[in-house]
């Protein structure tokens, strides 16, 4: 099954730099999102409160409070199970007020929350993203690579560092101011993949266009655009957006990766085998991307140069069914039935449904039919 990579920025810590208290005020967005040619009144600032929440907020933090106690209270409030009861959600990027409606977030989603609430109190939050390589995991025909994303405040000594979800290894040095136009931007993103998800093609054709308008040095925004256009029947608007991932940024594998996907499936072997090479570099650390790169050459019988491919998806995840799985195929493509019947229990423990795993217990099953 040929899969595609849809890109998601949801992990959240929360770190710290100084900001002046007027930066960053939600007027000063609609500003810049008309700047780039759309109406304020059509896209929606994440980090907007209701009046309740509004209401909330001053009620948990009364006027006067320091700075340190009301962000140890209005963290502690929205963490507590007994209290807000907010619930860790991946899969679900929603508004401030959609998450204080539904008390689900993932990382960015509590971002959008988080700095809503604290700039109500007039702290001044932000924006903050890591500069490190994505996490990659696959969701049926789609692979999805989360980023990671932060609010900020304070600086020097007096940073604080806040986890929501399951976040580690992640170093300060690596992080990055963003603006509130950037967070939109990967906020729609975002968004256009959720969509993609649940088959809602036009819809997410809509919040990448105006994810790429917000920002066009965004290759997230770009790459769900091409995905979004190819299955909305437009492999040629698909084509443009994945070149234009490239050029913001020409590191950016699942751009490649896609385009590579797209030019397989126009039957254009000379573009795709150029992207294949591209491909082929060190810095590639995608197990997916790595597994069908494999698969191309295991289908032209270069066995080794699978088994390398399948070594380093195996490297980076040893968690996933398919690396095992993979390494299982070439074992039995190379004779070596017994390696590959130890690969396929290995693989089985972890997701006996998994496509490469079924696979490989027929190929193993006809091959004992056929020796009986």
């Amino acid at each position: 099954m040929r899969r595609t990579t849809i890109i998601f920025s949801w992990l959240l810590w929360f770190w710290a730099a100084a900001l002046d208290a007027s930066e960053g005020s939600w007027a000063e967005l609609g500003t810049e999102i008309r700047a780039r040619g759309l109406d304020p009144e059509q896209v929606t600032i994440p980090g907007r409160l209701t009046d309740e929440m509004r209401a909330w907020v001053h009620s948990l933090v009364p006027p006067g409070t320091p700075e340190d106690e009301a962000l140890r209270r209005l963290l502690g409030a929205l963490i507590d199970p007994r209290g807000f009861e907010l619930v860790y959600d991946a899969t679900y990027t929603g508004t401030a007020g959609e998450v204080f409606a539904t008390r689900r977030a993932n990382c960015l989603a509590f971002t959008h929350l988080f700095v809503g609430l604290t700039r109500e109190l007039g702290i001044p939050t932000y924006y903050v993203r890591w500069a490190i390589g994505g996490r990659a995991r696959r969701e049926g025909d789609l692979v999805l690579v989360s980023g990671h994303v932060t609010a900020g405040f304070g600086y020097g000594r007096n940073r604080r560092l806040l986890e929501f979800g399951a976040v580690s290894g992640l170093e300060t040095f690596n992080s990055h101011r963003i603006s509130d136009l950037d967070a939109t931007a990967l906020h729609y993103a975002n968004r256009s993949a959720e969509l993609l998800q649940v088959g809602r093609v036009s819809e997410a054709v809509s919040k990448a266009e105006i994810s790429t308008r917000l920002n066009p040095s965004l290759p997230d925004g770009w790459v769900n655009l091409g995905v979004a256009r190819r299955r909305s029947g437009d492999p040629a608007g698909a084509e443009e957006a994945y070149r234009r991932a490239t050029v913001a940024d020409p590191d950016h594998l699942p751009a490649y990766h896609n385009l590579m996907t797209l030019y397989e499936l126009q039957g254009r072997k000379d573009a795709a085998q150029e992207i294949f090479t591209l491909l082929d570099r060190r810095d590639n650390h995608n197990p997916f991307i790595l597994l069908e790169l494999g698969d191309e050459s295991l289908q032209s019988d270069r066995l080794d140069e699978a088994g390398r491919f399948y070594r380093k998806a195996l490297r980076f995840d040893r968690s996933l069914a398919e690396t095992r799985a993979a390494w299982g195929t070439v074992a039995l493509r190379q004779g070596e039935v017994e390696r590959a019947r130890k690969w396929l229990r290995r693989a089985q423990a972890v997701d006996p449904q998994e496509s490469r795993t079924r696979a490989l217990t027929l190929e193993l099953s006809q091959l004992d039919d056929s020796s009986e």
